[in-house]
Parts: structure tokens; sequence; C-alpha cells
């Protein structure tokens, strides 16, 4: 059978508890603490809460602490900032309502912003797309600026060309043919990538951009056979941007102009390519 504690002996463990720890009456007023509390938010403004509810407290520092919310960030007296998952507890048997709990997650919370911090720098240094096995942009940006370099110094054509593929169906899959289909289509020193917005990118030496035309019509066909053959007759809208490499350009304008000529093709009817 279970004792029923007193108020004397609820308080005094309230007193001794490690975690910072409050107590309120039944209208949610402040009438105790302990001294792990106090040393949390300091003697003064710990005083300063006795007697008062969250609706009591206006623009006390103090206040967010009585809220509603199960978790939050304090920043101490100290300057030191906690991050606590607050927890409740009735207490229908003595003269007091509720007991508020104060566990501290700052430690989980700081190995959560480093797990987070990683992935976003190891996201930084991935160069592939993950679901064609292209290279994404920063891969194509890095492979294509030695090209860009060996055009400036020998003045040859280069042509990149942006290409979108509009499917109906499982997208995904589709993307996934397609970079086959351009694996077997382009030549062994062209780059292929793809974008986050799933728009291919071919990278094309020794290349005008009236032969990256040509090619498009080319890809045209080649999509069309594909929907027949493995996409179980799905439709496949295909339009292209295509720019010719110029002395003044980097990788980023290349890449940049490629994609406000594949926007413009998207506005046609039907889409086409478009060279700028």
């Amino acid at each position: 059978m279970t004792a029923t504690l007193s108020a004397q002996h609820a308080l005094a463990i309230v007193e001794h508890c490690s975690l910072p720890l409050l107590v309120t009456d039944r209208q949610g007023r402040v009438i105790s603490y302990n001294r792990a509390f106090e040393q949390l938010v300091g003697g003064d403004q710990a005083s300063e809460l006795h007697g008062s509810g969250y609706a009591d407290l206006g623009n006390h520092p103090a206040r967010m602490l009585l809220g509603p919310e199960t978790s939050l960030c304090w920043t101490d007296h100290n300057a030191i900032r906690h991050y606590f998952e607050v927890q409740d507890i009735d207490l229908p048997d003595v003269d007091f309502a509720q007991a508020r709990l104060f566990v501290d997650i700052s430690r989980q919370v700081a190995l959560e912003q480093a797990h987070a911090t990683l992935n976003d720098e190891l996201e930084q240094h991935i160069l592939t797309d993950r679901a064609t096995g292209l290279l994404n942009r920063r891969g194509v940006m890095l492979a294509l600026e030695p090209q860009v370099a060996r055009s400036r110094r020998y003045n040859s054509p280069m042509a990149v060309m942006m290409l979108d593929v509009h499917c109906h169906k499982d997208c995904e899959a589709t993307r996934r043919h397609v970079a086959r289909l351009l694996k077997d289509q382009l030549r062994w020193a062209d780059l292929i990538g793809c974008t986050e917005q799933h728009e291919f990118m071919l990278v094309l030496p020794e290349t005008t951009p009236d032969a990256a035309l040509l090619l498009a019509g080319k890809l045209t066909g080649r999509l069309r056979d594909l929907a027949g053959q493995e996409l179980d007759g799905e439709s496949l809208d295909s339009c292209y941007g295509v720019t010719g490499w110029r002395r003044s350009d980097t990788a980023e304008s290349l890449l940049t102009r490629a994609g406000v000529a594949l926007s413009q093709a998207r506005t046609e009817q039907p889409p086409h390519a478009i060279a700028l």
C-alpha cells in the first residue's frame, strides 16, 4: 500500500531535488521552489515569482518558465544557455496542485545540433545526385572549370545544355532511365549532371551551339523511343536550353545562361530547344 506524503514531506523533497523545480497552487501561482531553481534563475528573479502565475508576470524575464511550452531555452544569470524539457506533475493529495520539473537536455540538444551541422558539411562535399548517380551542380561546376580554362587557352568551342524532362508517373525511376540514356548517347569526354530541381546538365567540349541543337533533336527522338519501350508508353515532354562558351565566361555564367535558355524554352508551345 502506498503511503500519502504530507505537505511537509513533499516540500522537503522539492527542496533537496537536484533538478530545478517549483510548485504552484490550484490557480497556477508559484508558492515554492527549490535551491536548484533559485540558482538557475537568480535569487531576485525567483523571489519575484512568489504568488504570481503566468498571466500575472507580464514582461517578467522568468514568465516563460510558467508557460505552456513542454520544452524551452533559458539563459541563466551567468549568461549560460540551457535547454529544458518541462514536466508537470499533478499533486492531488496535498495543499498545492502541481510541481513543475525542469530536466536539462542541453547536452542532447548540443549533440543534435552538432549532428545537423556535420550533415550540412557532408552535403556540401557530396558531388553526385542520389537518385541518378550523376554529378550534382557542385560536381559539374568543379569539372567544368578546367574545361572553361581549356577553351580559353585554345579558343576551342564548348556548349552547355540544360535538359528538362517532364514525366507523369514515377518521376524518380524515369530520371534514372534518362540518366542511362544520356550516358549511352553522349561521348566519353562529355559531362552529365542533374540539379536539385531534376534538370539535366550536359557539358559538351568541342561542340558549337548549332551542333548542340542538333543533339537536342536527336535526344528528343531517343526519349520518345525510351517512353515507348521501357516506360509503358508514358509520354515524356522535353525542352532544352543551350549556350556556347564565350571568352568572358566562367563555369557559373555558362550554367546560368543555359538555365535562362531553358526557362525560355519552357514558355514555348510545344516546348523545344532555345540557344542563347
